[in-house]
């Protein structure tokens, strides 16, 4: 009787605290760019205005973890949830600008490949962390991208977005980010850029960045770069 009255009462319970976590999470890892179209060859930048509570978040993401555990796992199942908890308060800025114009990439284009293409193309796509890939706990970390791209003679112009995500040691998905590409506005090659703050006191260890770049709504390249983590 008293087991199915508290199976009763921590279910709801653990469906209002991922439901807390997820939209703080949401309000971290989703911002969107200023409406502002930018100039060619100027720079775009989006900045994330949310208030979130670490403190909150993190409690919010232990009460969860510890709902899902079992018996002595529910301890466990705390520490990982706050742990979560954290990742998602992170806020991003992002950049993008335009490093090569697009005559310069069609002459290169040409000399390898011949005749340009009939639809978007993207060429390249290569990221990489700086100034390197050994950060600080608390640390600022930021992930620098550049695309080449090619538009095609009878294409519309393209609309790109890049998606950044986190990755714990152990491979479990920690943080995300999706941002439009705003510089983008024909052939050209252009540099963007993730920066954010990792949280304080992370476990240390191997993680992993992942870039993904979409182009009409289909993703088009990833990258991966290893992020060692250091106190």
């Amino acid at each position: 009787m008293h087991a199915h009255e508290f199976r009763s009462t921590g279910l709801p319970a653990m469906a209002i605290a991922v439901t807390l976590l997820g939209g703080c999470a949401d309000m971290g890892g989703l911002g969107k760019p200023d409406a502002t179209a930018a100039a060619p060859g100027a720079s775009t930048q989006s900045t994330a205005t949310h208030e979130c509570n670490p403190v909150v978040t993190g409690a919010i993401g232990a009460l969860a973890g510890s709902l899902f555990g079992n018996g002595k796992g529910h301890l466990a199942g705390a520490a990982i949830g706050a742990g979560v908890g954290v990742f998602a308060c992170m806020a991003y800025n992002y950049h993008s600008r335009r490093v090569r114009d697009a005559r310069a990439v069609e002459a290169q284009y040409q000399s390898q490949r011949g005749a340009l293409p009939a639809t978007n193309t993207i060429d390249s796509y290569q990221s990489a962390l700086v100034p390197g890939g050994t950060v600080q706990s608390g640390g600022k970390v930021e992930m620098q991208s550049h695309v080449t791209l090619l538009r095609g003679a009878h294409d519309v112009p393209p609309q790109l977005k890049e998606q950044l995500t986190l990755y714990s040691p152990d491979g479990k998905q920690l943080a995300t980010s999706t941002k439009d590409v705003d510089a983008i506005n024909g052939t050209g090659e252009y540099e963007t850029s993730f920066d954010f703050n990792l949280p304080k006191g992370i476990q240390e260890g191997r993680y992993t960045m992942s870039s993904t770049l979409y182009m009409g709504g289909q993703k088009v390249r990833t990258n991966e770069v290893p992020m060692l983590v250091v106190s």
